[in-house]
Order: C-alpha cells, then sequence, then structure tokens
C-alpha cells in the first residue's frame, strides 16, 4: 500500500511481518541459519504492526494489553500501540524519521485530524489505523483517498492473528500543512495516528545497472556482475557478506550443480547497518537487475531454506 519507497524497501516489509510475529508468539529463536532467499514485494495490503501483539494479547517483552487495564486507560494504550508500531515501520523498515508532533483519535464516523504546521524536511506523511469495530473505511490525505477497506478488529484465531489495523507512508501535499481524514461506515469505531516524516535517502542506479536493465532483460554474466558490485558496495561499508555462490532448484531442493531452475543467488539481509544495504548498495547497484532476474526466473513458492551441498 506504500509505492512511494525503493522496491528493496517495500520488500523488507515481508520480511518485518515475520519478525513482529515471532516477538508477538514469543516462539522466535536463534539460529545460524545460512542466508535465505529474499522475499519478493508484498501486494498493497500487506500490514505491518506491533499493535496487533498489544490488541491481541499477545506476549512482548516489557508490553501490556488493553485487557489488562481499566477501561479508560484503552485509549492510552492503544495509542502507545498504534505509535509503537508506525515508528517501526517508519524508522526499521523504512530508514525514515518521524518529525512534528502526531495526531491521534479514537472515533467513529466522520473524522478529521490536522497535522499542524509542516516540520522542514517533511516529505511524507504516514499513518497507522485501526478498525475497533467491523465496517468499511476509507482514508484520505488532503482529499486524496490512500486507502480504502472493509475491516474487522484485529482478533486471534486458531493461534492466527488477523491484523484489524494498516499501515501507509504517502507524499505530503506539496506546501503547508496535511489533514488525514476517515470516513467510517455507520457508527464503527476506529482509531488513527497519523504524523510528518521525512523519507531516507535512496540512491539513484549506477551507471552500470542502467545499462544492464536498459533493454528490459538481464543476462546471467550481468546478473552476477551486479551481485559482485553489490558485494563490493557492502564490503566497502564493513558488512562483508562472505562468499555467496550461484544456487538452482531441482528435484524439491536446492543444489550448487547447473541444473533445474533458476540460478540465483541467496543471501541474507545484514541485522546490523540495514541503513546501508537499503538506502544505498542494493538500490544504486543490484535492485532493479534483481528486479528483472527475478521476474524472468520467478523462484518456487516454498522452496527449503537451505540450499542442497554440492
Amino acid at each position: 500500500m506504500n509505492d512511494h519507497i525503493s522496491p528493496r524497501l517495500a520488500a523488507m516489509r515481508d520480511a518485518l511481518v515475520a519478525d513482529v510475529d515471532a516477538t508477538a508468539t514469543a516462539t522466535a529463536t536463534a539460529t545460524a541459519s545460512p542466508p535465505a532467499r529474499r522475499r519478493r514485494r508484498p501486494t498493497r495490503g500487506t500490514v505491518i504492526t506491533v499493535a496487533a501483539a498489544f490488541l491481541a494479547g499477545s506476549a512482548v517483552t516489557g508490553g501490556i494489553t488493553a485487557a489488562a487495564l481499566p477501561a479508560t486507560d484503552q485509549d492510552a494504550v492503544l495509542e502507545t500501540a498504534l505509535a509503537t508500531s508506525t515508528r517501526y515501520q517508519v524508522e526499521e523498515g523504512n530508514h525514515a524519521t518521524l518529525l512534528g508532533t502526531p495526531a491521534f483519535a479514537v472515533t467513529r464516523g466522520e473524522g478529521s485530524f490536522p497535522l499542524g504546521t509542516r516540520p522542514d524536511g517533511a516529505d511524507r506523511v504516514t499513518l497507522t489505523w485501526e478498525c475497533l469495530e467491523p465496517g468499511t473505511f476509507t482514508i484520505r490525505v488532503d482529499g486524496t483517498t490512500v486507502d480504502s477497506a472493509a475491516c474487522t478488529p484485529t482478533s486471534t484465531k486458531d493461534q492466527v492473528t488477523v491484523l484489524g489495523s494498516r499501515w501507509g507512508m504517502y507524499p505530503a501535499p506539496g506546501s503547508g500543512g496535511a489533514t488525514v481524514s476517515v470516513s467510517g461506515e455507520g457508527s464503527a469505531r476506529y482509531a488513527v495516528w497519523a504524523s510528518w516524516a521525512k523519507s531516507a535517502s535512496i540512491a539513484r542506479p549506477s551507471a552500470q545497472q542502467r545499462a544492464e536493465t536498459a533493454d528490459g532483460k538481464v543476462t546471467l554474466d550481468e546478473y552476477t556482475a551486479a551481485f559482485n558490485r553489490l558485494q563490493a558496495c557492502l564490503a566497502q561499508a564493513g558488512q562483508s557478506m562472505g562468499t555467496v555462490p550461484l544456487s538452482w532448484y531441482a528435484d524439491g531442493a536446492w543444489t550448487s550443480r547447473p541444473t533445474g531452475t533458476g540460478p540465483w543467488y541467496l543471501y541474507s539481509t545484514p541485522s546490523e547497518g540495514s541503513e546501508t544495504f537499503d538506502t544505498q548498495c542494493y538500490p544504486r547497484e543490484f535492485g532493479d537487475v534483481d528486479a528483472v532476474w527475478q521476474d524472468e526466473h520467478p523462484m518456487p513458492e516454498d522452496p527449503p531454506v537451505q540450499p542442497a551441498a554440492g
């Protein structure tokens, strides 16, 4: 639901879903697993939110649930949850910066939420909204529709959390202030948390990468050359990826032999210093090449993570 950030940053949302879900259910385990394939860009409906952990009563270290507090404190818990969710997505997922004083409200029907004076450098409006009762909701930024969806409140069924909140970051109006407005169906209650933000500076594709994608196709030599530049860029920043061989997929398993479908470079993104990867090295040296190659060589939907030896 956010088409105004780099493809690589958008793809991170899929990985962040797994991270948040693992934390919320307290089932995450630390492993020294081999590099995993890069996840594809998720759909516009993808939702990243820590709020589900608060609202569904999941176990989050240091967190509290709405059910644990008196009714008069419900809105305060909800505000904390949506603020935490939005900050996580904006700062960790997109390396952007929250600015100004946020707007928060719990209401029903039509709602209008001015963000006030635009802080210096603000070029985005970010918001997370949560439906508290079933309904159809339309969200606008200065009159432009940015989201519209039927929604049911966050719930947990069979240990699966179904989220009732959605996040987005959108270009700010040309100048002056901005107003987030929500149209809720009937009397359905909802909450909205919104703020100004400053987007990360994303590197432009290098001359080499532009040449490799100019014809809309990518050869294996071009794919390999672009990946080598990605590795060199990260190594220069002190984030070596180590040795990453090409991998093929055949007979239900990964192999280093040129057989089956592929090949692809299977690698993990860095757990530290990811900003360099996401905003500099990947978009400059590999992002566009990778996208074309993935389109031309789609991976199996759910292949084993562990490449086969040999």
